[in-house]
C-alpha cells in the first residue's frame, strides 16, 4: 500500500512540475515567469543598468541610463535614454515590469507617453 501511495505522489508531483513548466512559458506577468514589478525588486541586479526599455506593446524605446534607489535599495525612478533623440527622461519605477530572463524593462506606458515624460535631472 505504501508503494502505491509513493508512486501516486511521485506521479502527482511530476504532473505539477510539468504544469508549472508550461505555465512558465506563457507571457503572464508574474514572478514565476521571471517578470516582476520593478519597484518590488529589492537590490536589483547590476544587469539592470544595461537593460533595454520597451513600451507597453513591447516596442524598444531606449535603454536604462540610471536607476535611482530609495534608502532600502528599491528602485524609485529610472532614467531612460530614448532611441534616436538623445533625450533622457525620468520615469517612476512603479511604471515598469522587469523581465529578468531578457533584461528588459517594459513600461506600462505607450511610446508617446514615455517620450513626454519629464526630462531626467543632469548630474
Amino acid at each position: 500500500m505504501n508503494r502505491i501511495r509513493t508512486i501516486a505522489l511521485c506521479g502527482a508531483a511530476l504532473l505539477i512540475l510539468t504544469g508549472g513548466a508550461i505555465a512558465d512559458s506563457s507571457p503572464a506577468l508574474n514572478s514565476s515567469s521571471g517578470i516582476i514589478a520593478l519597484n518590488s525588486l529589492p537590490d536589483p541586479p547590476t544587469t539592470l543598468a544595461t537593460a533595454k526599455v520597451a513600451d507597453a506593446k513591447g516596442t524598444p524605446v531606449g535603454a536604462v541610463q540610471k536607476v535611482v534607489m530609495d534608502a532600502g535599495g528599491k528602485p524609485l525612478t529610472v532614467d531612460v535614454a530614448l532611441l534616436g533623440t538623445g533625450a533622457v527622461v525620468a520615469i517612476d519605477a512603479s511604471k515598469f515590469n522587469y523581465d529578468q530572463a531578457h533584461n528588459v524593462l517594459t513600461a506600462q506606458m505607450d511610446a508617446q507617453q514615455i517620450a513626454q515624460a519629464p526630462r531626467a535631472p543632469q548630474g
